[in-house]
């Protein structure tokens, strides 16, 4: 009997799958992963471990428990094991769920727990995907939410990619609590609290208006050591939710701080933090002209959104018409309205 081509290529299919499932995923398409999984299952093919992982993480994103518990009981029946990586989607598939309910964290700390026995059990695969897709960690391939920090050094500890996930789980819910009994978990195993992990925490907290618990967290963290510059801009950003006056002068003392320790603003983080400073409606608006002052000091534009905050916040305010700021900020305005789209009548915007 001539052999199919999915024989043939199966060890560069399986692969490539990989990273087809989770483009189909990203186009709400769902439906078609499955027809190929059932396409392949119907040819006889044996998956490998990485490619039931990444669909698992790619379900996840949808936040169907069915068909993320589909992919673990096909992981069951072809007799391979749960990783860490599969409790990390397990996380995230419960992090997605629609509407949050009473089970959503005490199923968070449940696979935490579940997942501490993984090294007892067969690996997914022999092979690690670092070792197949050249230059590509698994926390990239599985789309984990350290993929942007994991190759930061010190920035992200590998042991502890449960607890990643979860306490990233915990700062997108607002879940103090759960945070809190993670962090107590994190201590009683033996781990030090990494960059990754301290960000989280920051988020969380701030996000649940705590402040005085993310500037102890903080302070903690940065006893000890060099602080990375993303963990000033959370806490800076975070700061100004709800833009109380604490949280704005909190703030601005984090980006002074920073200032004084020769960390610079990329655009991303410039963009993030003046869109953030530009909804304050009452005081100065003191933090958002002393970002907007950094970045031009470094000759770097923020993306349009946040030129546009930043303008209507400034003619919200007695502002003389000819003011140098006012007129240098409507220039730089108007050369973005040019390069990415039609310009749109400010003055609705007042």
């Amino acid at each position: 009997m001539q052999q199919s081509w999915w024989d043939n290529n199966l060890w560069c299919y399986s692969h490539i799958l990989s990273f087809f499932y989770y483009l189909l995923l990203t186009l709400n398409n769902a439906a078609s992963c499955k027809q190929l999984l059932e396409e392949m299952k119907a040819h006889g093919v044996k998956l490998k471990g990485e490619t039931y992982i990444c669909l698992l993480n790619a379900l996840a994103a949808t936040g169907r428990t069915d068909q993320v518990y589909a992919i673990v009981r096909d992981m069951t029946a072809a007799g391979l094991g749960l990783n860490k990586f599969c409790y990390a989607g397990l996380i995230t598939t419960f992090k997605n769920k629609t509407p949050t309910t009473e089970e959503t964290m005490p199923k968070i700390l449940e696979f935490v727990q579940q997942s501490k026995g993984w090294k007892n059990v067969e690996r997914v695969s022999n092979d690690s995907a670092e070792n197949i897709m050249m230059n590509v960690t698994e926390e990239e391939l599985y789309n984990l939410p350290t993929a942007e920090y994991v190759h930061r050094r010190g920035f992200v500890s590998k042991q502890m990619t449960i607890y990643h996930v979860a306490t990233h789980a915990c700062a997108d819910l607002k879940s103090k609590e759960t945070l809190e009994v993670l962090l107590d978990m994190v201590t009683k195993d033996g781990f030090t609290y990494d960059a990754f992990i301290v960000m989280q925490a920051l988020r969380c907290y701030l996000r649940c208006g705590d402040i005085d618990s993310a500037v102890k967290t903080f302070e903690e963290y940065t006893s000890s050591k060099f602080p990375p510059g993303e963990l000033c801009v959370t806490l800076a950003e975070g700061a100004m939710i709800g833009h109380t006056p604490r949280g704005m002068q909190l703030a601005q003392e984090t980006l002074e701080k920073m200032t004084s320790m020769n960390f610079f603003l990329n655009p991303k983080m410039g963009t993030d933090l003046l869109l953030a400073a530009s909804g304050e409606k009452t005081g100065g608006y003191t933090t958002a002209n002393y970002i907007w002052d950094l970045m031009q000091n470094r000759k770097i534009t923020p993306a349009l959104p946040a030129v546009e905050a930043y303008y209507k916040g400034l003619k919200e305010r007695e502002i003389p018409s000819d003011d140098p700021r006012l007129l240098n900020v409507s220039r730089v305005l108007d050369n973005l309205n040019i390069r990415f789209g039609p310009r749109r009548n400010r003055n609705t915007q007042t």
